[in-house]
């Protein structure tokens, strides 16, 4: 087996369990089971939740919103593609799209959850977070296809991290989302994102 069919097969492998485990979440959510310590969780934050913490948590808002991320990963995907590196250019075009498009698919596809109190907006769903969603999707598939690409070194995958991290956390420290919210998001961008990383792998071994 090539280095390329290795590396897509544990990509692709992490991408059914992140998937898996957001579904056994999903279903847990759905039936009240994790009601108790998501109460528990936003208790304690709340506690220590400073006005510091909350304006970095404003400030990282905007990271998880569709009109920030696909613009900037389109941009990036052309870049590539006029280089010929089309499959590099697919794996973070289609992780920016395809997570946009698949938060507001479990928008509507999983249980409604009322957010809690800080949000305002019972009506809206809260799980899973699209915010931890969409900017680990598109930070684990731009992170690696950046690094495989020897366009920039593996440092670049710490910023992307982080700025992963605290698009989904933030939504916890401004009270929008529960802790289980923002898991399921993480898992769901992990299973998308890492999808997205095979497929590249795949497309380099053809």
């Amino acid at each position: 087996m090539r280095k390329n069919e290795v590396a897509a097969t544990a990509l692709i492998g992490t991408a059914v369990a992140a998937a898996l485990g957001f579904g056994v979440l999903a279903r847990r959510v759905a039936e009240r089971k994790t009601w108790k310590l998501d109460k528990r969780a936003r208790r304690k934050l709340k506690k220590r939740a400073k006005r510091a913490l909350k304006k970095a948590a404003e400030g990282s808002g905007p990271l998880g919103k569709w009109y920030v991320h696909v613009p900037l990963s389109l941009l990036a995907a052309g870049a590539l593609r006029r280089h010929g590196r089309n499959g590099g250019a697919l794996a973070i075009a289609g992780a920016s799209l395809g997570a946009a498009a698949l938060s507001r698919i479990l928008d509507r596809a999983v249980k409604h959850r009322a957010p809690p109190p800080g949000r305002h907006e019972p009506w809206e769903q809260s799980f899973p977070s699209g915010h931890a969603l969409e900017t680990t999707a598109v930070a684990i598939a731009g992170g690696y296809v950046l690094v495989r690409e020897d366009l920039a070194g593996p440092w670049v995958v710490v910023p992307l991290a982080l700025a992963s991290a605290a698009s989904g956390v933030g939504r916890l420290v401004l009270d929008r989302h529960w802790s289980t919210d923002t898991i399921g998001g993480y898992l769901a961008g992990i299973a998308l994102g890492t999808a997205c990383a095979g497929a590249y792998e795949l497309s380099k071994s053809g």
